[in-house]
């Protein structure tokens, strides 16, 4: 038996094909077309079908990650009470297209799958949730989802027991945290829903004078939730909403974003504030439901700093941040909450990876190389391909390394990823130059053998997905203090030889010889587009940048 679950419809669309003992397949549309994804992800259920191969003709579920009808209820009704937009104009016919659009689309899935296999609809959030607590390593949980807006809530609180998932309260946009991050980024001149990751780097630099400015927007409800102070915000264009001239003008802000320290601590004050605000949600919750464990899901969680925040500075026992944190990640929960209705006791398994995406062979790597004219090796021994790589990477050469199935989510953990030596003198300058094109305020990753960990680093189980950061221990080679922040803090990526033996097998070999088994590690792709997916893209990403040498597979490239 296999169900089929799709994420919310608006963006970043993704697949996950769930069985009874967890995710069999999962993938973004967007890494399959190589364009932004809206709409039913034909592709990426065509990819995760193909995966199962015979056992796709068993599909007995489809679940979709949104409710549109209510969703537009909630925003016609908040439209008349607190939206800071009028009831008519741009907005409504916005929400009345939307609408439309979402419901026609849902109507072609059924079409297209007949009767015999059900399409049925889940809360954006309640899908949030149970992507965080059914993959999570625990029975019982206190379950925290925030996001800028799904199905016109903002986040949600629940409580998971066993195979149950019991709402407790829910977050009504416009009071919306994300909503907050996404405005600040848009302030600071970056994308809306597409650079907040920079604003939590860049905070790194700033100070937080701004902070009592940010505390203004929100007040705090009876049950400890957000509600946004809706005089300190303005309607603008098409709809869209931003902070009102008193909020600028408290915080300074210049005609053009060229201050650089301005900037910064426009984004160190954000960052604190969030940070503030979750933990007190999460805190609150936690003495209301004696809960030990917190689990988070939704595009707020994909801050690193924050999950790190709510490790350190909450009392719970264990916390788990789903790793595919945005919309993707609610594919897989609209697949675990469509397996439940079949199942309600199903064998809950806790996430141990993320190489759910399409593969790469041998054969199909031979005819594009072939057809790209590009001269390669062939080594078909894996101790030989390490050792070659490993030579590379001492000598100071940035190497891509594709091998695997593609994970799930925008991180690189081992399969789609640009590995250097963090013992490289310009490693930091070349990798920002010449192969990613991104401001240097972007700290890296530093994958490390899991066993070796724990001498090296301060670190939690989170730092498997990189969903946390870690800390430089005191026995961490001195070369890698220049990749910390914040007083020591670093992006940690722990490595199981059971989950990714080839790619541990490599830190290993590089480990014998060097400081430490450490490399850095990126994702493979060129600036603004996903992970590079098969043979062709990684051929392609790779003529088109500065990396030295490309692994695929048992096939070597080098750049003469």
């Amino acid at each position: 038996m296999l169900v089929l679950g799709l994420s919310d419809l608006d963006h970043d669309t993704a697949a996950c094909l769930m069985g009874p003992d967890g995710p069999v397949a999962a993938v973004e549309e967007d890494k399959l077309t190589r364009s932004a994804a809206a709409g039913i992800p034909q592709a990426a259920i065509a990819c995760c079908l193909e995966q199962a191969g015979s056992r796709a003709a068993s599909l007995a579920r489809i679940g979709v990650a949104c409710r549109p009808k209510r969703a537009w209820l909630r925003d016609e009704g908040g439209r008349q009470t607190t939206f800071v937009s009028p009831p008519s104009g741009p907005g409504q016919r916005d929400a009345q297209e939307a609408l439309s659009w979402k419901l026609n689309q849902l109507r072609q899935l059924r079409l297209s799958r007949g009767p015999s296999v059900p399409v049925v609809n889940f809360e954006h959030h309640l899908c949030h949730a149970a992507s965080a607590f059914y993959a999570g390593d625990f029975d019982r949980a206190l379950v925290l989802t925030l996001d800028q807006c799904g199905d016109m809530w903002a986040g949600l609180v629940a409580a998971g027991e066993g195979t149950n998932l019991t709402p407790i309260h829910s977050m009504r946009f416009p009071n919306s945290l994300g909503w907050f991050y996404s405005r600040v980024t848009e302030l600071l001149g970056f994308r809306p829903g597409r650079d907040e990751h920079k604003v939590q780097w860049m905070s790194k630099e700033g100070s937080p004078h701004f902070v009592p400015v940010f505390r203004r927007l929100f007040r705090r409800s009876a049950d400890g939730l957000p509600l946004l102070e809706l005089k300190y915000v303005i309607n603008r264009p098409g709809g869209h909403t931003g902070f009102a001239d008193e909020i600028l003008n408290e915080l300074g802000a210049p005609r053009e974003n060229h201050d650089t320290q301005w900037r910064a601590d426009v984004a160190r004050s954000a960052q604190d504030f969030l940070q503030e605000a979750v933990t007190g949600i999460a805190e609150s919750y936690r003495l209301k439901t004696q809960s030990r464990n917190l689990a988070l899901a939704g595009g707020v969680f994909l801050n690193v700093l924050l999950a790190r925040a709510l490790e350190k500075c909450t009392e719970f026992e264990r916390v788990f941040v789903q790793p595919v944190a945005g919309n993707p990640g609610t594919a897989l929960g609209a697949s675990y909450l469509a397996l439940r209705q079949l199942k309600p006791g199903f064998d809950r398994q806790p996430l141990r990876h993320l190489y759910w995406g399409p593969g790469l062979d041998d054969a199909t790597i031979k005819t594009v190389l072939d057809n790209c004219k590009t001269i390669y090796r062939y080594l078909p021994g894996e101790r030989q391909l390490i050792e070659e790589t490993t030579r590379l990477l001492r000598e100071d050469k940035i190497v891509a390394w594709c091998q695997g199935r593609l994970e799930f989510g925008h991180r690189a953990l081992g399969n789609r990823s640009i590995v250097a030596s963090p013992f490289s003198p310009y490693v930091t300058e070349n990798l920002n130059r010449y192969v990613k094109h991104r401001e240097d305020f972007h700290p890296f990753g530093l994958s490390v053998p899991a066993e070796d960990a724990a001498q090296l680093f301060d670190c939690t189980p989170n730092c498997r997905f990189m969903s946390s950061t870690g800390s430089l221990s005191g026995a961490a080679p001195e070369e890698l203090q220049r990749f910390a922040f914040n007083g020591g803090g670093a992006r940690v990526h722990t490595v199981e030889r059971q989950v990714n033996p080839r790619f541990w097998s490599l830190l290993k070999r590089f480990g014998q010889g060097s400081p430490a088994p450490v490399l850095l590690n990126t994702s493979f792709n060129l600036f603004g587009e996903p992970l590079v997916g098969d043979a062709r893209d990684a051929i392609r990403s790779f003529y088109c940048s500065g990396i030295d040498a490309l692994v695929l597979e048992n096939f070597l490239i080098v750049k003469p």
